[in-house]
């Protein structure tokens, strides 16, 4: 029987063609597409329909092959992708500083044991989060979710073959619903955005799409444009509606997955919506639209990479070089080798995964194991690259997301979190805040050493000290992470001597600043603890981090001034730090320290000293930068924890009128 849904499908190539210009144009600005980004889901749609007809025929067929069909995998996604990581490997070889090519080559190495995503949903930032956008592989975790479902998907489909034939249509659309429900209730973790199981979904509707069209195809014409022009109104819509402040994926993919879906089903009678994704346009972009996919972000990541701003000139350009190259992959790697008859399925695990998997896993390795093969620079700027680094707590121990929260103990921090001088039988410090807490904590573990005292700390991005269930309006019921852990460590303060607080006080809403912040630190006094406010270093937008490297690099002209602003930084922060000095100012004992005093001069905050980088981004000091700050702050100020000898004055407002005295002033 001649059934049309089992035939090639010029159509669905032509939706493969608005998946990937939509997932483009979002790349390229989302201001263009603020939704673009649901192009993988339509892709996801896509490859659960495609799929589940290849395996539905062979069993109906009795002939499937689990070897055939990840031979036809195996020739249909890595050959391209080879080619994608071989030059990516050699740019970003060149380009990436060590603390990124670390990052860059774990995930190349996560790529090919196909848990890209599971490797990005460990980071904070989430896919829209810091830095995401220069990241050159971070698109390759949709296609481990793809290759997660296809290890799974065949079994579930022999079994449901073999044990409930009758009733797989609806087994799957129950499934269906429970994942889009797990889906939804899991959008508030940064880590779901990545993962099958809130993806799963999305690929079940592709497959209810096979069986629907086999059990019931559809034969009206006025069915097919009512499906066809709402299926394709329902993505559209969702290109425009959504973006990237959407709760997503949840409920919010349903639109542009059951508008695909709805397409598909209207693709096998003629409508208005069908004839257009068949025009010869749309289907030659669908056919090159994997390696479109595969090229054109690690093409818009290194630009972003360089700093090169992405206007109509420079982006048309990008899109350009992104077309060239998947039409080159798709001529000469993707149609001969998955054309290929001669090509078994030993032939190609080990020539298309097993080999490439071990070599671009052992770079990996050689990178993790030598601190991002630094030795690819030049002696004379190593120094300078080396000290772009950061805090790292891959464990999640100390510096934790939303989703991880635990009751933080005395015990716990004593045993995971301490710092300073450990011969110390326990902790007299105590540093807590957000990431801006947490760039102070090699400053504050210098500090700590320097006065012969041990320290722990406990840190959430985003999340204020300040952050308190007691104050919201009306008072929360549930409390937030956040405020669950603060209560916890606040708890905890009359086991300190001193309790630090850092934040991102500039990003505050200084309305309700002041009077949070002083309920912090009177509960702080209450506890019988000297409250410790770090003010913030310097900040500058667009990013001033990696201005020195790109001029000792020749990428910039060399009259670039590096530095920061005075006058920038206090627009920035002359409110929020009054109100850290009039809360200073009326709270006995209280601690102010200002890393600008030691940072900045009458004119400027420079951003580097001497061969040494003192931000990883445009707020945030790296590591090695925090640690010399702290230096910096003995030697001209004194240690305010007091000192081994060696050290000046402390700067403890014992009297509670004195005030800290910044570089602002």
């Amino acid at each position: 029987m001649n059934n049309p849904h089992l035939e090639y499908r010029s159509d669905v190539d032509g939706l493969r063609a608005v998946a990937v210009l939509a997932v483009i144009a979002f790349h390229a600005s989302a201001r263009l597409l603020p939704g673009g980004f649901v192009g993988v889901d339509i892709f996801f749609v896509i490859s659960g329909f495609l799929i589940t007809g290849l395996i539905a025929r062979g069993m109906e067929a009795d002939r499937f092959s689990f070897a055939e069909f990840y031979t036809r995998r195996i020739k249909r996604i890595l050959p391209a992708y080879i080619a994608v990581a071989v030059v990516t490997l050699v740019v970003s070889s060149w380009l990436l500083i060590p603390n990124d090519y670390i990052f860059y080559t774990t995930s190349l190495a996560a790529s090919w044991a196909f848990a890209a995503n599971v490797f990005f949903s460990m980071l904070s930032w989430g896919y829209f989060g810091q830095r995401t956008e220069e990241f050159p592989l971070l698109h390759t975790w949709s296609l481990s979710v793809e290759e997660q479902f296809y290890f799974i998907f065949p079994i579930l489909l022999l079994v449901l073959y073999r044990f409930g034939r009758r009733h797989i249509l609806s087994l799957l659309l129950v499934l269906g619903v429970a994942f889009a429900a797990l889906s939804q209730w899991k959008t508030g973790e940064v880590k779901s955005y990545f993962l099958l199981s809130s993806r799963a979904h999305e690929l079940i509707i592709g497959a209810l799409c096979y069986f629907i069209q086999q059990r019931a195809p559809l034969r009206s014409s006025a069915w097919a444009q009512v499906f066809g022009l709402g299926g394709l109104t329902m993505m559209v819509a969702s290109f425009f509606m959504l973006n990237r402040g959407s709760t997503f994926p949840g409920i919010n993919s349903l639109y542009p997955c059951l508008g695909a879906a709805l397409l598909i089903h209207a693709g096998t009678v003629p409508n208005l919506a069908t004839r257009f994704l068949k025009t010869r346009p749309m289907v030659a972009v669908g056919l090159i639209s994997y390696s479109l996919y595969l090229w054109h972000w690690p093409i818009f990541s290194f630009l972003r990479y360089r700093h090169i701003e992405i206007n109509f000139a420079v982006g048309a350009a990008a899109v350009a070089g992104a077309f060239a190259l998947a039409i080159a992959s798709w001529r000469w790697i993707e149609q001969p080798v998955r054309h290929s008859r001669s090509v078994t399925f030993p032939k190609a695990f080990f020539r298309y995964y097993a080999v490439p998997a071990a070599l671009f896993m052992s770079v990996g390795l050689y990178s993790y194991m030598t601190e991002g093969a630094p030795r690819r620079f030049p002696e004379d700027i190593r120094q300078l690259i080396s000290s772009y680094s950061f805090e790292r707590d891959l464990s999640r121990s100390c510096s934790i997301r939303p989703s991880d929260y635990h009751l933080v103990s005395l015990e716990y921090l004593e045993s995971h979190c301490a710092y300073g001088d450990m011969n110390k039988p326990k902790s007299s410090i105590l540093l807590m805040g957000d990431s801006h807490a947490h760039h102070f904590k090699p400053t504050m573990e210098e500090l700590a050493s320097n006065a012969g005292l041990r320290m722990v700390y406990h840190v959430q991005g985003g999340c204020s000290p300040v952050d308190l269930a007691q104050d919201t309006v009306p008072p929360s019921s549930t409390p937030s992470t956040c405020q669950k852990r603060n209560e916890d460590l606040l708890r905890l303060a009359g086991n300190f001597k001193y309790v630090a607080l850092g934040s991102y006080w500039s990003s505050e809403d200084p309305a309700g600043l002041e009077k949070r912040l002083q309920t912090t630190v009177d509960r702080i006094i209450k506890a019988g603890a000297t409250p410790v406010i770090f003010k913030d270093a310097a900040t500058h937008e667009p990013d001033l981090s990696q201005c020195i490297l790109f001029l000792r690099r020749g990428w910039i002209s060399q009259d670039t001034n590096c530095s920061i602003p005075v006058s920038y930084t206090r627009n920035l922060m002359s409110e929020s730090e009054q109100i850290i000095d009039r809360v200073a100012a009326r709270s006995p004992g209280a601690i102010v320290i200002d890393p600008k005093r030691v940072m900045c001069d009458a004119r400027e905050c420079p951003t580097y000293l001497g061969n040494i980088a003192l931000y990883k981004d445009s707020n945030h000091l790296n590591a090695k930068a925090a640690t010399v700050v702290a230096r910096l702050y003995i030697e001209k100020l004194g240690n305010p924890f007091g000192h081994d000898g060696k050290t000046g004055n402390s700067e403890r407002n014992s009297a509670g009128a004195l005030r800290e005295v910044g570089a602002l002033r």
